[in-house]
């Protein structure tokens, strides 16, 4: 079970790349944040055999932070990406029912994150 939520994580980013150079930041801002929250839940799920059952990233960091090690490291993650993170929570909901827009910049931030967030997940 865990390993196809892996599998799907990383179709999403390669997803979000190609949508990136396409200029659809809408739909990349979506699946990149589909691919968080599959790398989280994987990796919780490694941990504790189960992950909570939410959509928020917010809220599965915070369960990674307590199933974890990496505390620290979560919590910096956080307040560096603050803004980036609320811009995902948006992504899973209006990018897909309303026009959402995202510009270049808040894209390239939440690619940061992932990557940032891949180093913290060992992935």
């Amino acid at each position: 079970m865990s390993e196809i939520l892996k599998i799907r994580a990383e179709r999403f980013l390669d997803t979000a790349k190609h949508q990136y150079q396409k200029g659809y930041f809408d739909l990349c801002a979506f699946s990149l944040e589909q691919a968080v929250q599959l790398f989280l839940k994987y990796s919780i799920w490694k941990i504790l055999g189960d992950f909570e059952k939410t959509h928020k990233i917010s809220e599965l960091l915070n369960s990674y932070k307590i199933a974890s090690k990496e505390e620290k490291e979560i919590e910096t993650l956080q307040k560096e990406f603050e803004e980036t993170i609320n811009d995902l929570e948006v992504a899973y909901i209006e990018s897909r029912y309303i026009p959402a827009t995202f510009t270049k910049r808040q894209i390239e931030k939440m690619f940061d994150f992932v990557e940032k967030l891949k180093e913290i997940l060992k992935l």
